[in-house]
């Protein structure tokens, strides 16, 4: 029994079109998913028992005998590349698509890409404080060091 969450001061997750894509805003790595595994990493992001999931996955018609092995791996290796961490448990009712699980012949896919690893590090949203937010370097603006703390310090007031 294990409930999770996204790990959110790495990872960002956006699904378009039933497709999962999660960036490890750290290393530059992101992630893709096939149809089955966004599903399932929906449910494991937003609290659900990882029991709860399998027990429902068990009931498709079809599953395979080996389908705790795979949602063993699976979520072991979201674990491992720190997708997810433990969190607050949810009581989310799970319900998949049995045709797109049948689809995907029952596997749950992730791989990851480094093939835009400089350009999503090179992203200034890298820059990004959590106290200030982002800002850029101010002389590239027109303003030195000391006029920008007076015109921040008059902002403040």
């Amino acid at each position: 029994m294990a409930t999770y969450t996204l790990n959110e001061s790495k990872m960002f997750m956006d699904i378009a079109d039933g497709i999962a894509i999660v960036i490890n805003s750290d290393t530059g790595i992101y992630y893709g998913f096939n149809a089955f595994g966004t599903s399932v990493l929906e449910f494991l992001t937003k609290g659900v028992d990882s029991d709860v999931i399998l027990q429902k996955i068990k009931t498709i018609s079809g599953v395979p005998d080996d389908i705790e092995g795979r949602f063993s791996s699976f979520v072991s290796e979201l674990v491992k590349d720190e997708l997810l961490i433990p969190g607050a448990a949810s009581d989310l009712p799970v319900q998949f698509d049995a045709q797109s699980v049948i689809t995907d012949h029952f596997t749950m896919e992730v791989k990851s890409y480094a093939d835009a690893q400089e350009m999503l590090l090179a992203d200034p949203i890298h820059e990004v404080k959590e106290d200030t937010g982002w800002t850029p370097e101010k002389e590239s603006i027109g303003y030195t060091k000391e006029e920008t703390k007076e015109r921040e310090k008059k902002m403040e007031q």
